[in-house]
Parts: structure tokens; sequence; C-alpha cells
């Protein structure tokens, strides 16, 4: 019996490890994602006919390109209600990249609904 037990103990604290690696992998994806707003920023920030533009313009579909490989392997392990409903943490990094790189305010509102669209995040995947 004890032996039993611990095998299913491992298997659950395994499946839950599983789980979370898929979480992080989602949110990575993400988080590049995100990237590529700071990208388009960056390159609508410099002369449309010079280096720097086409440097961040290629930078930001290279971004793309990575995000589209790793969406692909989100979708393998979420329904796609759970995953474009996690997409909304997109906003939340947007909001972080805003501050850290670009010196912006964030007000209020905006933390408001950064908070909103946690909670409906964590509302749509704790069924899962």
């Amino acid at each position: 019996i004890f032996f039993h037990s611990e095998i299913t103990i491992l298997y659950i604290m395994n499946k839950e490890k599983n789980k979370m690696s898929k979480y992080i992998l989602m949110f990575c994806a993400f988080l590049i994602y995100s990237g590529t707003t700071v990208c388009a920023k960056y390159a609508a920030m410099e002369s449309e006919i010079s280096f720097k533009f086409f440097l961040f313009l290629g930078l930001e579909v290279l971004t793309l390109g990575l995000y589209a490989i790793l969406w692909q392997q989100v979708l393998k392990h979420f329904s796609l209600v759970t995953a474009m409903s996690s997409k909304g943490i997109v906003v939340i990094f947007a909001l972080v990249w805003s501050v850290i790189l670009f010196h912006e305010k964030v007000n209020v509102f905006n933390l408001m609904g950064a908070g909103l669209i946690i909670l409906g995040i964590w509302r749509v995947t704790t069924d899962d």
C-alpha cells in the first residue's frame, strides 16, 4: 500500500510539473509576442527610410516568426478558449515595456484594467 501511494504521489507531482511547464511555454510565447510591439514602437520612432527602421522592422518579423512556432506548440496543449483567453496577458507585458523602455506613464485605470485581465485569465484557466 505504501509503495502504491508513493507512486501515485509521484505521478500527481509529475503531472502538475508537466502542466506547469505547458503554462510556462504559453506565457513565454506571449512574452515573445509582446516583443513585437516593442520592435514596432522602436521602428515607429525612426525615419521610414533608415537602417534602424529596417533593423527594428526585421526584428519584429523575426519575433513574430518565433512566436508563430511557439503558438503552434501552445495549441497542442491547450484548448483554443484557454489559449486565446490567456493572450490578454500581452496587454500587461505591454504596460511593463511601456514603463521600462519608453518611460511612459501608467494611470490607475491602466492598472485596474490590468487587474481585470489577470482576474479573467485566472477564471478561464482554473477549469483546465
